[in-house]
């Protein structure tokens, strides 16, 4: 966790970045952050080019 106004590893860092990642998309797509969190991942709709692939 957060200590002193500087993270203790960059591995804790690095989990912190990808969970505000991970609500930032979810309150993008108009999801309440606390729904986000509640099991079901959010997956963003698919473009028309993305189906393709």
């Amino acid at each position: 966790m957060k200590t002193g106004g500087c993270w203790r590893s960059i591995r804790t860092f690095a989990r912190y970045c990808l969970i505000c990642s991970y609500l930032a998309t979810a309150r993008n797509h108009g999801i309440h952050p606390v729904d986000a969190l509640a099991g079901n991942p959010v997956m963003p709709p698919k473009t028309p080019d993305q189906s393709q692939a």
